[in-house]
Order: structure tokens, then C-alpha cells, then sequence
């Protein structure tokens, strides 16, 4: 049985911290790369699920969009809002459970960036939200899914490393069990030690894509990073996917 360890993790004072090397550069190239293969217009309607601290989210609404973000943890909510005040960007942030989400609204495009699937035990679960989704999607809508890259993980797995950020020691040690990446994460500030867990399971892309086609989706383009280069089953390290309904 996983614990629900994402409640915990993405509500910690350190999350934000340990994956800073997540850096704009990335979330721009990501943003221009879903924009060029979509033919999505200025005015709109976006859903980020899991949106976390808003980057995404802020990314589409300076770019003229109707951006709706939804995720578990308040305090990320709270830096989202925060963030889109001081851009003076109107988001509808909202407090969800990625198996909860409701909306009466239909949108153009659904998000779920930054491997923000599989975090549940089953497939069910974790198949919910796509499911859901495709029903708050316009005809012709997209569903981008930006995940890690099964088959370059099992063969490339870093198993230790650490960093410094600021006086915090941070301790990663990764591993597959019961097909998925688990992530022990200790953050050391020389008096005390904070353990958090990351699990994601684990899915090919031919999974994906059979469960995704079943829901009613059908694939438009596959890349293998956020610069846009073909994917590979070996050797991309991320599997990104666009859908269509």
C-alpha cells in the first residue's frame, strides 16, 4: 500500500527548492512546443491539473489565455496566487484532489505537466483524471501529457546524489520497486533531518497510449523533450504526448 506521500511532499517548505533546476527555460520551450502543434487560439479556455505553483499556469495566462489550475496543496496554491497578483493575471486557482476535480466549464486544452500522473496505486485511479478530463473537453480539445520516459529510466536511474541550497543538505536516493521510481528525499540543515518520499508509477508508452485511446483519445504528435526532438523508446527522457479528442 503507497501513502499518500504527495500530500506531505508538495506542501513541504522544500519542494520548490529541491527542483529549482526546473528552470524557465524549460517551461518556456514546453509552452512554445504545445502552442506550435496545436492550433489553440488567444482567447482559449486551459485547465492546468496539478498546477502547482502556477508556472505553467502564468506561462499561457501572459500569453492572452483563460487558464483555470487546480492542485492538492494549498501552500503551492497560495505562491500561484501570489505570483499571478504581482503579474496582475486573473487565474482561477483551485483547491482539488486530481481524482475530485469538477468543472462546468469545457476547455481547449487540459495540462498535466511535470510527470503529475501516476501518483496513485491503481491504474484506475490514475487513469481518472484523463477519463474525467475528456468530458470537459471541447470537441477537438487536447490533452498534453508530459511524463518521464519508462524505458530511459530503467536504464539510466541515478541511484544517489546530493546538493546544497542554501544551508540544506538534500540527500536523493532513487529506486524501482513494484514498478514504480521511488524517490527518498532527506533535507539536512545540520540540526535536523526532514525524510520525504516521491512514487510515481511506472508506464510505457504503448500502456499509456492503449488507455488513452480506450477513454476516446487519439495520439497527434509524441516528442522526447521539451526542445521537441523525436521520441525514443531507449534513449528520450521525457515522454511527451499530445492527444485529441
Amino acid at each position: 500500500m503507497i501513502k499518500e506521500w504527495y500530500k506531505d511532499w508538495f506542501s513541504s517548505d522544500y519542494y520548490l527548492e529541491v527542483y529549482k533546476h526546473r528552470n524557465f527555460e524549460d517551461t518556456e520551450n514546453l509552452v512554445e512546443l504545445i502552442l506550435s502543434n496545436t492550433d489553440i487560439k488567444p482567447d482559449a479556455k486551459i485547465l492546468d491539473a496539478a498546477c502547482g505553483a502556477g508556472r505553467y499556469s502564468i506561462k499561457f495566462a501572459e500569453r492572452g489565455f483563460d487558464v483555470t489550475g487546480f492542485d492538492l496543496s494549498k501552500s503551492m496554491l497560495e505562491i500561484a496566487e501570489n505570483e499571478a497578483s504581482i503579474r496582475n493575471l486573473k487565474i482561477d486557482f483551485q483547491h482539488y484532489d486530481l481524482r475530485h476535480f469538477k468543472s462546468e466549464k469545457k476547455f481547449n486544452l487540459v495540462l498535466s505537466l511535470f510527470t503529475s500522473f501516476g501518483y496513485f496505486e491503481s491504474d484506475d485511479e490514475n487513469f481518472l483524471f484523463p477519463q474525467n478530463a475528456y468530458n470537459y473537453l471541447k470537441e477537438k480539445g487536447y490533452y498534453i501529457l508530459d511524463y518521464l520516459n519508462k524505458g530511459y529510466l530503467e536504464t539510466n536511474l541515478v541511484e544517489n546524489s546530493e546538493k546544497f541550497v542554501e544551508d540544506n543538505k538534500i540527500t536523493e536516493t532513487r529506486f524501482i520497486k513494484n514498478n514504480r521510481i521511488q524517490k527518498k528525499i532527506i533535507i539536512s540543515n545540520g540540526e535536523e533531518n526532514k525524510e520525504y518520499l516521491e512514487s510515481v508509477k511506472l508506464y510505457s508508452y504503448e500502456e499509456i497510449v492503449k488507455n488513452f485511446e480506450n477513454i476516446g483519445f487519439n495520439v497527434k504528435k509524441v516528442f522526447g523533450n521539451y526542445l521537441g526532438e523525436n521520441y525514443n523508446k531507449q534513449t528520450s527522457e521525457r515522454c511527451i504526448i499530445i492527444f485529441q479528442k
